[in-house]
């Protein structure tokens, strides 16, 4: 039997993967999206310190914790018991963590109706809330003539779900479990609707409608998770986007919004930009990973930590990935060590001591003795030319007033892998360009201007403006294209554009010279 291995929403969304056992990739949901979403930005909500408050509160009694910890599927097969991450979202992010808010939400018009979605980059699953199933009538809030179920027998399910059809008219059912115990779960059935960004309505998108769940996404606002992962059923892979493009804004911030782009607007929006190859696992194929080769700290490489240490091991373990659903970033045992005793030693060096020395998991200051003291400035180093993440004592210390006035580091230690978690993240430009299997990250004080949808470029632009305006994206692509290229293939280039140029002025100086001349004039 197939199955469907999901995460919960939240916070506890955070350490869950969503994993399907593939036989084939389904075919796109649409051959036009890609052409129709040249380029679309969405506005969304965060809520980050409200998440990492209560994530802090929760973790305050954990040891360190297990980012991936194996275990065997239920034999019965009706129910299936997550493996990888997905088996520690409750022990990683404590006994409330599925009461916890998500981190990054935002609307989608699914049908008729609209959606508020928790969006995760770690997971290709988009599902949302529904009351009835394929055994009833259908459902009227998902959008009419436009919803329809996916037969279990149907080419669409079989490609996804490993499983047999007891009737060919049953439903392509799914069972998403969230913790050891699975406690947390939700389960329904895979179904088609038409979604729509902006004036761009794309019909034949595939998700999840889950009519039992015990997954709580109220205090987030939100009733779906929309999955932004690698995997064929993604929002990204389903509409054939090379590239999306995210700026996380705290919620407190006044200057700032969280903005989200599909397609050619996700770009780089500064000249500092810097890039690092985007890697994949062989055992949690719907995540991105990158490779950080070292940290440093005041700007002086933490060398003690162990060689390897963030590797990617041949068989997918280990590694380092990023999520936007985790809070927090979670560095190997050994690693973590090795900056806390860093940290504690600069800032021990200027007078104050951590509120409790015997607590080596966690790393907290009196926020009263904090307030005057010099963060050290801490680096996160990946691989590639310049590719150094700078960051600021904001993403990576925090107050929690509402635990006795403490600031707390949100760097914490983990066994078999690391996590990049939202609030590291924040404050950048973060760019994953898929088809390059790149990704590119910049500091901006505020997000990058507001990019037009094609709808309203050729609604609102005149057409001499149009030209102007798509001069620079087209210089753009053109200069990533050259990027790419091998150097051998960029001289060719070079000489060929050369040879244009040349044979371009001779014609030119040609007929010039075949112009008849002024009468009167004297031939010189």
């Amino acid at each position: 039997m197939g199955m469907v291995r999901q995460r919960p929403s939240g916070v506890a969304v955070a350490a869950a993967l969503v994993t399907l056992q593939l036989l084939l990739l389904p075919s796109p949901a649409s051959s036009q999206a890609q052409v129709l979403l040249l380029r679309y930005m969405i506005r969304a909500r965060p809520l980050i310190t409200k998440v990492v408050t209560d994530f802090l509160q929760n973790r305050a009694a954990e040891g360190v914790t297990d980012i991936f910890r194996r275990q065997q599927n239920d034999e019965s097969g009706d129910v299936p018991v997550p493996a990888g991450p997905d088996a520690q979202a409750q022990a990683q992010l404590g006994s409330a963590a599925l009461e916890t808010a998500g981190l990054v939400v935002f609307d989608l018009a699914v049908g008729t109706r609209t959606i508020s979605g928790v969006m995760d980059i770690s997971s290709q699953l988009v599902w949302t809330q529904c009351v009835q199933t394929p055994l009833s009538v259908q459902p009227t809030e998902s959008g009419g003539g436009s919803f329809s179920w996916l037969p279990c027998a149907s080419p669409a399910c079989q490609r996804v779900l490993s499983r047999t059809c007891i009737l060919d008219s049953d439903g392509c059912s799914y069972v998403a479990t969230y913790g050891s115990d699975a406690t947390a779960y939700t389960s329904g059935y895979l179904a088609t609707d038409t979604f729509t960004f902006g004036n761009t309505s794309v019909p034949g998108m595939v998700l999840g409608c889950s009519a039992v769940s015990t997954v709580d996404l109220s205090l987030a606002g939100a009733s779906s998770v929309i999955g932004f992962g690698r995997g064929p059923l993604s929002l990204v892979s389903q509409l054939n986007l090379s590239r999306f493009s995210y700026f996380l804004a705290t919620d407190d911030s006044d200057s700032s919004e969280t903005v989200i782009r599909l397609g050619d607007g996700a770009v780089p929006r500064t000249s500092s930009s810097r890039s690092t190859p985007l890697l994949r696992s062989t055992m949690h194929t719907d995540m991105y990973y990158v490779r950080l080769t070292g940290v440093q700290v005041d700007g002086k490489a933490l060398s003690s930590i162990p060689a390897g240490a963030f590797e990617l091991q041949a068989d997918g373990s280990g590694g380092v990935f990023l999520s936007t659903t985790v809070p927090v970033t979670y560095l190997e045992e050994a690693a973590y060590s090795v900056l806390r005793r860093a940290l504690v030693s600069r800032i021990q060096s200027q007078g104050v001591s951590p509120f409790d020395s015997q607590d080596l998991e966690h790393l907290c200051y009196p926020s009263s003795s904090f307030v005057n003291v010099k963060v050290p400035r801490l680096t996160l180093v990946f691989d590639g030319v310049g590719a150094a993440m700078e960051l600021k004592p904001e993403n990576y210390f925090f107050k929690d007033g509402a635990a006795g006035g403490l600031v707390c580091l949100t760097i914490l230690p983990s066994r078999g892998g690391s996590v990049l978690g939202s609030l590291l993240q924040t404050g950048r430009n973060m760019i994953y360009d898929i088809g390059a299997e790149r990704l590119t990250f910049e500091t901006a004080e505020a997000p990058p201007p507001e990019a037009p949808s094609p709808s309203e470029r050729e609604e609102d632009v005149s057409p001499k403006e149009k030209k102007t305006a798509e001069a620079p994206a087209l210089s753009l692509r053109l200069w990533q294209w050259l990027s790419k290229l091998s150097l051998v293939m960029k001289i060719v280039v070079v000489a060929i554009v050369a040879a244009a140029v040349v044979f371009a002025w001779r014609t030119y100086t040609a007929r010039q010279n075949a112009l008849p001349r002024p009468a009167g004039r004297p031939e010189q």
